[in-house]
């Protein structure tokens, strides 16, 4: 997909009580078309509650997918 269709996001994700690095963060959103960029994230927003932000690149269509996976929010 052109780069031109797809906006950048900071994409927040909670998952309690799991590890979350970079490996965890593109095996749950792989498949979905989003793009993450790997010099960011995940940043810890609030590691007691498991909420943290990774930025990316998605198309509307590819972030409609990842939001369907419980506790992704873009």
């Amino acid at each position: 997909m052109p780069d031109a269709v797809k906006s950048r996001y900071v994409i927040q994700l909670e998952r309690p009580g799991e590890r979350v690095d970079m490996e965890f963060v593109r095996a749950l959103l792989g498949g979905t078309g989003v793009e993450l960029d790997a010099g960011y994230g995940p940043v810890p927003v609030n590691p007691s509650l498991g909420r943290f932000v990774v930025r990316g690149f998605a198309s509307p269509e590819a972030r409609a997918v990842a939001e369907r996976i419980p506790g992704v929010r873009f």
